[in-house]
């Protein structure tokens, strides 16, 4: 991953300050968020990237996680990023919302009638659940350079 020049000079002490309280914030966020989705996975999944509608046959694990995470989720996507954390901050807002949109697609999927298609939607979710780790090893990189960055002196 190429890494952009400004994020190669040092940080000024206020751009220093700047990311450290950002970071500060955020972390209790991230941290809650994903031990919400563990345990959501842990639930309704057979393995960490394939949800089952045997696992959560009414989509209530979907429906919990996504009322436990959605304060949280909204807060941290709407905190403005400080400068230099902006593609971190992208990274982990997307993988939140594809996160929601396989939790969404779950809870359709257990609609009933036959125009439902559950397969169709259960796949969809899955492939949202292997988007949002993309994702979150995305925004796991760019945790890391950051973290790098303030380390640097």
């Amino acid at each position: 991953m190429p890494v952009p020049s400004f994020l190669r000079r040092g940080l000024t002490g206020e751009e220093r300050v700047n990311l450290h309280e950002y970071l500060r914030a955020v972390r209790p966020l991230t941290e809650t968020l994903d031990r919400e989705y563990a345990a959501w996975i842990e639930a309704a999944a057979d393995s960490p990237r394939k949800l089952t509608l045997e696992r959560d046959p009414d989509g209530q694990h979907a429906s919990v996680y996504l009322w436990r995470v959605g304060e949280i989720a909204r807060e941290f996507v709407q905190r403005a990023p400080a400068k230099g954390a902006e593609r971190y901050h992208e990274a982990t807002s997307l993988c939140l919302e594809a996160r929601a949109a396989a939790a969404d697609l779950l809870k359709e999927a257990t609609g009933t009638g036959s125009h439902n298609k559950p397969g169709g939607k259960v796949a969809a979710a899955n492939n949202k659940l292997a988007d949002s780790e993309r994702l979150l090893s995305r925004a796991r990189d760019e945790l890391r350079l950051l973290e790098d960055r303030l380390a640097a002196k």
